[in-house]
């Protein structure tokens, strides 16, 4: 299983510019990013998935210890997509001792329903996990189930569109997301 998903079954369980000018140079208006018609053509998806999300359902399978998923309550942060590949994550799990943070900045890459995100870990080494996704422009939702394994183990995110946190919403276990209780 996944070294995330172990690790958190068990907490679960248990600049300065260079020169000076006289007439200073204002700042341009940050503009969104906007996809490129290359990147949408080949992923498929509308312009609106490639934006922050917040986490806010995490649920752990692991088989071999329960029957029963791990329903991680007070999960939070944020996946950011852009549209470039590029993604930033800011994810927040409770455990025992607190709260736990993992926060990557890497490379995405979707072929289908398949994600795959890489980022490079504290040694320098380039760390990839995936899994599938389902994105629902309705329910402002994307779910991720990730690091699945023959036997049934697998995490299961739900995320919604940053500042659409109070749309009702249910995320089932298999990852698809409908609007509502």
């Amino acid at each position: 299983m996944h070294k995330f998903c172990c690790a958190m079954l068990l907490l679960v369980s248990a600049g300065t510019a260079s020169g000076q000018s006289k007439n200073p140079k204002k700042a341009a208006p940050a503009n969104p990013v906007r996809p490129t018609a290359q990147v949408l053509a080949a992923s498929g998806l509308p312009t609106k998935f490639f934006t922050t999300y917040t986490y806010t359902v995490y649920l752990v399978y692991a088989p071999k210890y329960s029957p029963k998923p791990s329903n991680t309550r007070g999960v939070g942060g944020t996946l950011t997509l852009g549209p470039s590949g590029s993604y930033e994550k800011k994810l927040t799990i409770p455990g025992p001792y607190g709260r736990n943070h993992f926060d990557e900045t890497g490379r995405y890459t979707l072929n289908g329903k398949n994600i795959q995100l890489t980022y490079t870990d504290s040694h320098g080494k380039p760390v990839t996990y995936g899994g599938t996704f389902n994105y629902s422009e309705p329910a402002q939702a994307l779910s991720m189930v990730l690091n699945q394994e023959a036997d049934g183990g697998r995490e299961v995110f739900g995320l919604v569109v940053k500042g659409s946190e109070d749309v009702k919403r249910t995320f089932n276990d298999d990852g698809t997301v409908k609007l509502g209780d």
